[in-house]
């Protein structure tokens, strides 16, 4: 296998297709989509990867890791069997078909077993570290969605998509990488998180020849009849993806991306919001944390003259399971988030108080979203609008959360020496840190040319 720049990193060895234990009783499932998931329709597949430290050899990984992988996701997708199915999409919004997910006894996820075989001084060290990479060397370590196809169901057409697939990667006598490609409509981060700590912890326990897996707290819950739509926002999310699909989900232009790690310790992110403290008594680390990426970034811009006094946005979801009425479970399977959507002017940001603005900001439009008579959906139907009114000005998304706990995701052989989003564009992924308790790690897609600048910015910030 080969990334998009054409370097050899990987070597396929074994390529699976892992389903379930069979059931005969089910012969097609149909998870219907709510409007909290066709929000997702026009974006592109979401890339995570998942590093761990275990040197060994070839034959040993394949004997000691591979089988009990493939045995343990087996049984993980016993209780998440959606994600073996594929999206059902009508190709006329107008269609009678409902947009669902199908799952049917012989559906599977593709799993591909591989090994690095590139230089290895851009291999395990290189490509799990926090210094900026080239983006595609990690696109090298997750897979592609197999192609969807298109069906006639009642006459009609509709566009059939797999919406899982997984890669591990072997570094000879280093470690190993579990590499995730997903589509958002099928799962939330909360979602996708549950699922692969659910996979971890019984591989962990299929280790030590336990087999208890009905009692853990990550089994998903199904039921989807506490959310209501009766503003239509699906109808109109819907008709957007066949409208805009193919505008927004278009390749990023060919530049030179690069991902790097940026890491803020407890005190660092005490500093912020020492700053703030006049105005802003009592501010959440993940409010601090987006303003200061936000506030870089524009100082960033700035700086190599890439805006003048435009609007820049900064856009972030937040979890809504527990503020919908009734509120659903936190194991509810699927997408329960609401984008937050944050603008200020470039002077606004760049300025002496551009970093208590950034705060403010955030907060006013987190309050907008919690503290209104419509409740947290409000403006949702508009989501689309904005995004085609913003086209053009700056803008950087921010996924992940430190609440997710992407580093207890121990699969009974230790927990990750790295986690991170795969970016090929601008995006940002916050994550809590390894190895600094209380702090985060902020995992940032840049142009190397603004990597450059942004890591003196944010570095120098922090000292200041």
């Amino acid at each position: 296998m080969a990334n998009a720049a054409g370097i050899n990193m990987v070597t396929v060895l074994e390529h699976h297709h892992v389903s379930p234990p069979l059931d005969p009783s089910v012969t097609i499932k149909l998870l219907p989509l709510t409007f909290f998931d066709m929000m997702w329709l026009t974006l592109p597949p979401l890339s995570r990867v998942y590093f761990y430290d275990f040197p060994c050899s070839t034959s040993q990984f394949m004997e000691t890791l591979v089988l009990p992988l493939k045995k343990s996701l087996a049984l993980a997708l016993k209780y998440y069997f959606p994600l073996c199915g594929n999206l059902i999409i009508p190709t006329n919004h107008t269609s009678n078909i409902t947009p669902a997910l199908r799952y049917s006894n012989d559906d599977s996820v593709s799993l591909t077993i591989t090994e690095f075989s590139g230089d290895t001084s851009q291999g395990y060290e290189h490509l799990s570290g926090n210094h900026p990479r080239d983006a595609d060397e990690l696109f090298a370590l997750v897979p592609q969605l197999p192609r969807g196809d298109t069906e006639t169901v009642e006459d009609e057409s509709i566009l059939v998509s797999p919406v899982l697939s997984i890669q591990v990667t072997l570094f000879p006598d280093q470690g190993f990488s579990i590499g995730f490609r997903n589509s958002h409509v099928i799962a939330d981060g909360k979602t996708l998180s549950n699922f692969i700590r659910t996979w971890a912890s019984i591989n962990a326990k299929q280790l030590i020849g336990e087999c208890n897996y009905e009692i853990l707290d990550t089994l998903p819950f199904y039921e989807r009849n506490g959310i209501q739509d009766p503003r239509g926002i699906a109808s109109i999310f819907l008709r957007a993806k066949h409208k805009y699909s193919e505008a927004i989900i278009s390749a990023a232009p060919k530049q030179d991306w690069v991902q790097a790690t940026f890491v803020m310790n407890i005190a660092q992110i005490q500093g912020l919001k020492n700053l703030v403290m006049d105005k802003i008594p009592d501010v959440s680390t993940f409010k601090v944390a987006c303003a200061y990426v936000w506030t870089c970034m524009a100082k960033t811009r700035e700086a190599l003259g890439h805006v003048t006094e435009v609007e820049q946005h900064l856009i972030f979801g937040m979890d809504t399971r527990a503020r919908l009425d009734p509120p659903i479970p936190a194991n509810y399977f699927g997408n329960v988030v609401v984008v937050c959507w944050n603008s200020l002017k470039t002077s606004q940001l760049v300025g002496e108080d551009g970093f208590c603005n950034a705060v403010q900001e955030i907060i006013k439009v987190l309050d907008e979203k919690i503290n209104n008579n419509e409740g947290v959906l409000k403006c949702l139907e508009t989501y689309i609008d904005d995004i085609e009114a913003a086209k053009g000005q700056p803008a950087l998304g921010i996924g992940g959360s430190p609440k997710f706990d992407y580093y207890t995701t121990d699969f009974g052989w230790g927990k990750p020496k790295k986690y991170g989003f795969v970016f090929r564009s601008y995006g940002c992924g916050l994550s809590e840190s390894r190895d600094s308790k209380g702090g985060l790690e902020i995992g940032l897609c840049l142009t190397r040319t603004e990597m450059n600048s942004f890591s003196t910015i944010f570095v120098q910030g922090l000292i200041n």
